[in-house]
C-alpha cells in the first residue's frame, strides 16, 4: 500500500513539476483553442489518476512478471498519453482526462481483481475527479463533445482490457 502511495505521489508531483514548468495551456473546444487558460488544479487532476494506472502496472508486473496482462496494460498507459499529449498539438476531438479517468473507472468496474477495501477507495476517487472534469467541460466550456469521445474511447480501451484479461484465463 505504501508503494502505490509512493508511485502515486511520485507521478502528481512529477505532474505538478511538468506544468509549472509549462506555458499555462488554453483551453480547446473541441478542435478550437479558446482565450482562456486550463486552470492549473484542472490540469493536475490526471496525475493521480495515472499514477494509480501506473501503480496497477507495477502490481501487476511484481505479481505475473511480463504476460500478456501487463504488456497489454502498459501499452494501454502508453496509449493514453500518447492520445492526451496529441490533443494538445495535433487537436484531437477528444478529452484526455476524460480518456484517462474513463478508462480507469470502466478498468476498475470491469476486473475487479483489486482488493476490496482499496478499489473502492480508487474507485470513487477516480469517480470525484470524473465530476471535477465534466463541470468546466459542460459548464464552463460548453464542450460534451470531447468530453463524451473521451468516456467512450476510455470505456473502450477498458473493454479490450477485460477482453485481454478474459481470453487468457479461458483453458487451451
Amino acid at each position: 500500500m505504501r508503494l502505490r502511495l509512493a508511485i502515486v505521489s511520485a507521478c502528481t508531483l512529477a505532474g505538478w513539476v511538468w506544468l509549472a514548468l509549462q506555458d499555462p495551456l488554453p483551453v480547446i473546444r473541441i478542435t478550437t483553442p479558446l482565450a482562456e487558460t486550463s486552470p492549473f488544479w484542472y490540469m493536475l487532476l490526471a496525475f493521480p489518476i495515472l499514477g494509480l494506472l501506473v501503480a496497477d502496472l507495477f502490481d501487476l508486473y511484481r505479481s505475473e512478471g511480463i504476460s500478456r496482462s501487463t504488456v497489454e496494460l502498459g501499452v494501454q498507459i502508453t496509449l493514453i498519453v500518447l492520445l492526451s499529449s496529441a490533443r494538445l498539438s495535433v487537436r484531437l476531438p477528444l478529452s484526455g482526462h476524460s480518456l484517462l479517468v474513463s478508462y480507469f473507472i470502466a478498468r476498475r468496474l470491469l476486473l475487479p481483481s483489486f482488493p476490496r477495501g482499496r478499489s473502492r477507495v480508487e474507485l470513487w476517487l477516480g469517480l470525484g475527479v470524473m465530476v471535477a472534469i465534466v463541470y468546466p467541460k459542460l459548464f464552463w466550456w460548453s464542450d460534451p463533445v470531447t468530453l463524451l469521445t473521451g468516456m467512450a474511447l476510455g470505456a473502450a480501451l477498458a473493454v479490450v482490457s477485460r477482453w485481454t484479461t478474459r481470453s487468457r484465463q479461458v483453458p487451451v
